[in-house]
């Protein structure tokens, strides 16, 4: 045996602790009873700490090092109440005093690192703290279960106006595709550059891939192409919408569109125009076919004319008839047709004011246009009252070239129309014939044909009234009429 271990566990020169205790059995149990209650509580203690260090996985290093610091300090206080167990029959006071050094080292340590833990223990929060924060945590929790189920709501909410909104727009999208389909209307879309981003229903012949990225020089004919550019670009530049009938020649067909522009602003937020393009080909053959049949059946009408105006002749040859009587009847069946050209131009629609006067006045503007002024605004007459207004004018014309102010070098004649507003607020439309510079009017006591125009059945026709005046100056006609009358 060496000298440690000699030392350690040398029993020959010692006695036991319990002949201290004259080995009285109720002594001897006391101290045996006391130690290993101790003992067994200091065991049990570390074993606590122990086990709650390792479930513990959020504790910091140093707190973790701290109790592992308390398991050695207890387990060394109870392993010295084993050593007084043992020397009470083994006299092993070395072993007992290295115990006893080594839990006074471990103690030293613990109350060294003491008062370094307070602080961090002190600030601890209470368990009264701790409820509180629980409660008020509590109480936010249930707040935000019920934000989250209101949330859960809203959201509902959202998703059913979004799906009501999804089926609008399905319904929107099929009652378009419905209406678009084998309909003569396109509907696309262009860019700045005037690039398709977008066509439905292009017309027979052009599929939309045609199209697409590209622009109107790729689909049609380069005149058709220019014209609908500047016509989407005047949009563009004004960021107002325009219209116009184009025809529009490709490789594959010939027509006429109806074209609507619409300046928008794109997905991409550039400006953009998003357009209408509707066939009207078939309405454009029809007007063709149509103004074919006018033109013949004015063409007819005038024959016509002519042959009422032979017929008149031939049933006055052999008979005192003046020849003045014949030529002022031709003159006035040639003013019937001027009338009727004006009409057939425009279809039969109604009748220009101005082309009317026109029409009747062509050779006294062709020789002194000068001396002939017409002032006022576009004005549409009424398919019946066109000829009487014609037969006026002629009437008028003819008179001052005979006798008025077109009868000489220095007459003139001033034919002015405008739209006017009566006492009561009615509109009408006042128009006068007034000579200047012409022979002094004389009124002729026979009331001709040519008066009972101008100033019965002309006024009659136009529901209106006309006034014939012999001033100084020049003959003056004047003739009113409400608008809205003279269409009767």
């Amino acid at each position: 045996m060496g000298p440690l271990s000699g030392w350690l566990f040398e029993t020959a020169r010692f006695i036991p602790h319990g002949v201290c205790l004259l080995w009285r059995p109720d002594l001897v149990a006391l101290h045996v009873v006391s130690d290993a209650v101790i003992a067994a509580s200091y065991f049990a203690i570390p074993i606590a700490i122990f086990v709650f260090a390792r479930k513990r996985f959020d504790l910091e290093p140093e707190h973790r090092r701290m109790a592992l610091l308390f398991v050695a300090f207890i387990t060394a206080c109870g392993l010295t109440h084993v050593a007084g167990i043992v020397t009470l029959w083994w006299p092993l006071y070395g072993l007992q005093g290295l115990i006893k050094g080594l839990t006074a080292v471990i103690s030293v340590l613990t109350a060294a690192a003491l008062p370094m833990l307070v602080p961090r223990l002190l600030s601890l929060p209470s368990s009264k703290v701790l409820q509180a924060a629980n409660d008020s945590l509590a109480t936010e929790v249930a707040a935000h279960q019920a934000t989250l189920q209101e949330l859960r709501v809203a959201q509902a909410e959202l998703a059913r106006q979004l799906a009501d909104r999804d089926e609008d727009l399905r319904i929107a999208n099929h009652r378009f595709t419905t209406a678009l389909t084998n309909s003569p209307i396109t509907v696309f879309e262009q860019d700045a550059d005037l690039r398709y981003t977008w066509i439905y229903n292009p017309p027979p012949g052009i599929h939309p891939d045609q199209l697409i990225g590209r622009d109107e020089r790729d689909a049609m004919g380069s005149d058709s192409a220019e014209q609908l550019r500047e016509l989407k670009r005047e949009a563009l530049a004004a960021r107002e919408p325009r219209q116009a009938e184009v025809k529009v020649v490709n490789a594959v067909r010939t027509g006429w569109f109806d074209i609507r522009v619409q300046p928008t602003t794109l997905r991409n937020g550039e400006a953009g125009l998003v357009a209408s393009a509707i066939d009207i080909t078939p309405r454009m053959q029809h007007q063709a076919e149509l103004q074919l049949v006018m033109r013949e059946l004015n063409h007819r009408s005038k024959n016509l004319l002519t042959i009422v105006q032979s017929i008149a002749r031939q049933s006055a040859s052999g008979l005192t008839v003046p020849k003045a009587y014949l030529g002022r009847l031709g003159d006035r069946l040639q003013a019937l047709a001027k009338a009727h050209d004006v009409l057939v131009q425009q279809n039969w629609l109604g009748a220009d004011l101005r082309s009317v006067i026109e029409s009747q006045l062509r050779p006294h503007l062709d020789s002194g246009a000068a001396r002939l002024r017409l002032d006022g605004a576009p004005f549409e007459l009424s398919p019946n009252v066109a000829h009487y207004v014609g037969l006026a004018i002629h009437e008028l014309g003819a008179n001052a070239a005979k006798y008025g102010a077109l009868s000489n070098d220095d007459g003139e004649v001033d034919v002015s129309w405008a739209i006017e507003t009566e006492a009561d607020g009615a509109r009408s439309l006042r128009l006068e014939w007034r000579e200047t510079g012409g022979p002094e009017p004389k009124e002729r006591e026979r009331r001709g044909f040519g008066r009972i125009i101008l100033e019965v059945l002309t006024p009659q026709a136009l529901q209106g009234a006309a006034d014939l005046r012999f001033e100084e100056a020049g003959m003056v006609w004047t003739l009113r009429a409400r608008l809205g009358a003279e269409a009767a």
